[in-house]
């Protein structure tokens, strides 16, 4: 006799998951049910009897599919990376990054980027790193050179 392997079973916080997704996609039950059967080759049509590795396959599916282009997506990931690492120097620079109001004050220094920080693209965010560097530097040398004549 073959012994059948178990999978692991679906949570219901994957389940939930699903279900957001379904709703957001606008997908209805008949659709659902299509998706499901197609997915698990006539298995099944529920989203409970689906295995752990098919649920992720969906939700991956279902989200990318949302997608227009992936590449934005890729995109929108790097302009948040540029802009934390921006806020981390300007942070650094003692600008208070909590409130955006002093953030945008700080922006809008024709010396900085001339916007608001909301404004800039991925191309000024990352020209902006090298310039916030070159302020925190110049700060550091000032920090030494009052230290060194005051002790």
């Amino acid at each position: 006799m073959m012994e059948q392997k178990t999978k692991k079973p679906i949570s219901k916080s994957l389940i939930k998951r699903l279900h957001i997704i379904y709703s957001a996609q606008g997908i209805d039950d008949e659709q659902k049910r299509a998706i499901l059967l197609d997915l698990t080759d006539g298995r099944t049509n529920t989203t409970k009897e689906l295995t752990y590795s098919e649920a992720m396959y969906l939700c991956g599916y279902l989200n990318g599919a949302k997608k227009e282009n992936q590449d934005l997506t890729i995109t929108e990931r790097e302009i948040r990376r540029r802009r934390s690492a921006v806020l981390k120097r300007v942070q650094r620079i003692g600008i208070d990054t909590t409130d955006w109001g002093a953030v945008n004050a700080f922006c809008l220094d024709t010396r900085i980027a001339g916007k608001k920080f909301r404004e800039l693209d991925g191309e000024e965010l990352l020209l902006l790193i090298p310039k916030l560097e070159s302020i925190l530097k110049k700060e550091r040398r000032w920090r030494i050179l009052v230290r060194n004549n005051t002790g």
